[in-house]
């Protein structure tokens, strides 16, 4: 009898060791733990592993920080990767939407001699409103009907004639709906291959338009099979799939 209590005691005290060896595991290799150590090897200026830390909590644990981006870009700036160094610069811009690294990313383009990163007040506008969209289009609507039912209020109190409530109502949700389809927000990406082949058509067959360097930053207009349709000097181009990185978090 005490021999079998001793075997279940110790069967318990086996799996129970198991239980907090795979927990305290699986803690210590948490996102959390790796920013904590990852940013500890950034401060001892011990760039390459650090990196290889925040790049497996970026792209494995799905996880992100704007200072992790913007660490991220620093390292690859440094060793002269200048195509990654913009890549986690316009990481850090879609999580944070700060002015400044705008202006860095435009100097650090021109540098390279690199297209795509020139931006404007409606460039500025349109990532404010891609940003608050949700936000800005229930308040556009809340106006419609606020519109709608004053005008319909005043109507029908016979101090309107004709039928303007329904046309401010219409040209309000117009304006909504023009607003949602020109101000469409489309991917970007970078080239990363260091010649990329823009062709006329999704086939290598297809006449040959330009060869792109790595680093230029271009608009995604589509997708047939493993050709990306892109827009390139303001005219249609395809590139393959595997010479481009999505510029999305």
């Amino acid at each position: 009898m005490r021999k079998s209590q001793n075997q279940n005691i110790n069967l318990f005290i086996f799996f129970l060791a198991i239980f907090l060896s795979v927990s305290i595991s699986a803690f210590c290799d948490s996102p959390k733990e790796k920013l904590s150590l990852a940013d500890s090897l950034f401060k001892q200026k011990k760039y390459t592993q650090s990196f290889e830390l925040y790049e497996n909590i970026l792209f494995s644990d799905k996880k992100t920080s704007s200072a992790m981006l913007l660490k991220m870009a620093f390292i690859k700036e440094g060793l002269g990767d200048f195509t990654n160094a913009l890549y986690y610069l316009d990481l850090y811009y879609q999580k944070t939407y700060d002015k400044k690294v705008l202006k860095k990313m435009e100097k650090l383009a021109e540098q390279q001699n690199l297209s795509g990163y020139d931006y404007d007040d409606m460039v500025l506008f349109l990532n404010i409103y891609h940003r608050y969209q949700v936000q800005i289009d229930i308040i556009i609507v809340a106006l419609a009907f606020l519109a709608f039912g004053m005008l319909w209020y005043e109507k029908k109190n016979k101090k309107l004639n004709g039928p303007y409530a329904g046309s401010v109502f219409a040209a309000v949700l117009v304006a909504l709906l023009l607003l949602n389809n020109f101000a469409r927000e489309h991917t970007k990406a970078i080239i990363t291959a260091p010649s990329a082949y823009l062709m006329k058509g999704p086939s290598p067959g297809a006449p040959l338009l330009d060869i792109a360097t790595q680093g230029n930053r271009v608009e995604i207009l589509g997708q047939e099979d493993v050709w990306v349709k892109i827009s390139w000097n303001d005219q249609p181009a395809f590139i393959k799939a595997s010479n481009l990185k999505a510029l999305k978090l």
